[in-house]
């Protein structure tokens, strides 16, 4: 738990860096506020990895270290209160809350890396080590 800690805490301080905008709302997990770590071109490993911290970190609105589904509500009401509600996101959250692997009802970063991992070996059809726009909106599945 201690490592765990560890690395959510360095994750952060280097989101902050990066995103300065990164705030525990919806909109921190909205991709369209993550072009920085997102960027409309190819994507590596690292960079949806990145993005997916993001996502996590802010949604976890009392820094637990999970993400529940009360938390990713709790985000849309502030984000809403805040008047950037305007254009729902798709999924509202439950992109995120489908990593949660061993169904107890919240999001572990490590779920979430899982997760990331999992997807992007999917997505990258010719094993690249590269996801391409193109890869992106195919959602293609590696040859069994």
């Amino acid at each position: 738990m201690k490592t765990l800690t560890a690395a959510c805490a360095a994750t952060l301080v280097a989101l902050a860096a990066c995103a300065p905008k990164a705030e525990k709302t919806v909109a921190a997990i909205d991709p369209r506020t993550s072009s920085q770590i997102r960027g409309p071109g190819p994507q590596t490993l690292d960079h949806m990895l990145a993005r997916g911290h993001a996502r996590f970190a802010g949604a976890d609105i009392n820094s637990d270290g999970k993400v529940t589904h009360d938390e990713i509500a709790q985000a849309r009401a502030q984000r809403e209160a805040a008047g950037g509600g305007a254009r729902p996101r798709r999924g509202g959250g439950m992109m995120l809350m489908r990593a949660d692997a061993d169904g107890d009802g919240a999001v572990t970063l490590a779920e979430v890396e899982t997760q990331t991992k999992d997807r992007f070996a999917r997505l990258d059809a010719d094993r690249d080590a590269v996801v391409t726009p193109e890869e992106m909106r195919a959602g293609v599945r590696p040859p069994n």
